[in-house]
């Protein structure tokens, strides 16, 4: 029976081999940067050695020993003589190969957040010209982020195929602190951010719903779509500020539900499919965007109620 082929990384059809050092923590201090055998001494082999843990000051990504079933299965190719058996360089370079694919991932979702809290647009960081495109721009990049984190979660399982769990768990760690600036640590990522409630990030719990700040930004891009009328304009207001108290109490009465039945109260989609079966991440993600929501709609309630109070009297 032929062996399978791994299906998200090219490997099988050639292996490149940039100048990349392996870190390795048994030989820290020394000049031989070789690979641990892996097989034990009787010949068995292992099921997992990490030979590069996330370090704080490392400057590349942690690399490990492959999975000697992985192996064995032609998760790095074959060729005419069996299975490839890749050396510490080639190692080394894939691993920094879909590290950069992982850090790409992770920026692209950061700018989708940003995004969604503040109503801009993520490529260019301008505002959208009136609240009914700011809205469908919204449900368009909250659609793209779940996309986006989908395919991060995908690439973390295909590494895990290949190098196992906990590999897979130190290079995660080494890409979220890349991305947020090269330093980790605990109490690190903002309660927007899905890590925030994460047991590999700061593992906090979220905020209750009358200590959620609004987003100071909210409100500048419903200016540009109100009437110059003075009477239309408060009448508008007052429209807009309607159906976004309904939509905070809706975004309310979700996110209170997500914290008090946890993945529970998600979609079968949310849990199965969009975050791959991890339902503390679903959790975590459905929080971070919930918070996000109601942000933004604490922030466009006060820039209306401030308005339709001083500009009130133009409307009797």
């Amino acid at each position: 029976m032929m062996a399978k082929a791994q299906q998200v990384f090219p490997w099988a059809e050639e292996l490149r081999v940039p100048e990349v050092p392996v870190r390795s923590e048994s030989t820290a201090g020394s000049t031989d940067q070789s690979l641990p055998p892996t097989s034990t001494a009787n010949g068995s082999a292992p099921a997992e050695q990490v030979i590069g843990q996330f370090d704080e000051g490392a400057s590349g990504p942690p690399v490990s020993v492959p999975l000697p079933a992985a192996v064995a299965a032609g998760v790095f190719g074959l060729d005419v003589t069996g299975p490839i058996e890749p050396d510490a360089e080639q190692i080394a370079a894939l691993v920094s190969e879909h590290a950069n694919e992982l850090i790409a991932l992770l920026g692209e979702a950061e700018a989708l957040r940003e995004a969604i809290c503040t109503g801009t647009d993520p490529r260019t960081g301008r505002a959208y010209r009136d609240s009914g495109t700011t809205l469908k721009a919204a449900e368009r990049n909250t659609a793209e982020l779940r996309r986006v984190e989908r395919s991060y979660s995908d690439a973390l399982a295909a590494f895990e195929e290949g190098f196992g769990v906990d590999a897979t768990q130190a290079l995660d760690e080494w890409v979220r602190a890349e991305v947020a600036g090269g330093t980790h640590k605990r109490g690190g990522y903002d309660p927007g951010h899905p890590w925030h409630y994460y047991t590999a990030g700061d593992n906090a719990p979220p905020l209750p719903f009358d200590q959620i700040p609004p987003c100071e930004d909210a409100g500048r891009w419903l200016e540009r779509d109100l009437p110059k009328n003075p009477a239309k304009r408060v009448a508008k207001m007052r429209k807009l500020l309607e159906r976004e108290e309904q939509q905070l109490a809706a975004d309310r009465q979700r996110y209170e539900e997500i914290i008090a039945r946890g993945a529970e109260a998600l979609s079968r989609y949310d849990r199965e499919i969009a975050y791959g079966g991890n339902d503390e991440l679903a959790r975590a993600s459905s929080l971070a965007l919930k918070y996000n929501h109601i942000r933004l709609g604490l922030g466009r309630i006060a820039w209306l109620r401030q308005r339709v109070s001083s500009q009130g009297e133009f409307a009797q």
